[in-house]
């Protein structure tokens, strides 16, 4: 039988490693359609640091959660820390090999085509940021001060608001 820790640091280690290769993958997508001058090695260190950012990302919303939920899905520190380090081992593996993967593996075809989505991801954004930038500015600042907000008031009380 497989220990529970162990299974649970092998999923941080494919999740560094999918994230690392998948925005890789990406990237270089995106540099062949756009002829943007960027070397290989720089690519995967960016590959591998988006692995590194998924990683820290993950682990504040599990903070978060047990915060909020009173849950404890981060049992100690040490959890914490072996998660990361997992999640740092798989997105350096992702990072290492993506490289290898886009120009070896994946037919020109394929490359032709993940360049386009990655276009579409850097520049669909772009667009709405063009036409409604304030707009989502407004939504995006509402969001995070109702977000702080319930934060801040996470198991205390709510001036005005009974308890229970």
């Amino acid at each position: 039988m497989i220990d529970q820790p162990f299974t649970a640091n092998i999923e941080h280690a494919v999740s560094g490693f999918a994230a690392a290769l998948i925005l890789g993958v990406l990237l270089l997508a995106w540099r062949d359609r756009e002829k943007v001058d960027l070397d290989d090695r720089l690519a995967a260190l960016l590959a591998m640091c988006s692995g590194l950012l998924f990683g820290v990302v993950w682990e504040v919303f599990e903070f978060v959660q047990d915060w909020i939920r009173y849950s404890s899905v981060q049992k100690s520190n040490l959890d914490t820390m072996t998660d990361l380090l997992w999640n740092d081992f798989g997105a350096v593996v992702g990072g290492a090999v993506v490289a290898a993967v886009y120009c070896h593996l994946l037919s020109f075809d394929l490359r032709t085509r993940l360049g386009a989505v990655a276009e579409w991801l850097v520049s669909g954004p772009s667009q709405v940021l063009d036409r409604h930038g304030f707009l989502v500015t407004i939504i995006v600042s509402i969001v995070a001060a109702v977000a702080v907000g319930a934060l801040w008031f996470a198991g205390r009380p709510v001036p005005g608001f009974p308890i229970g």
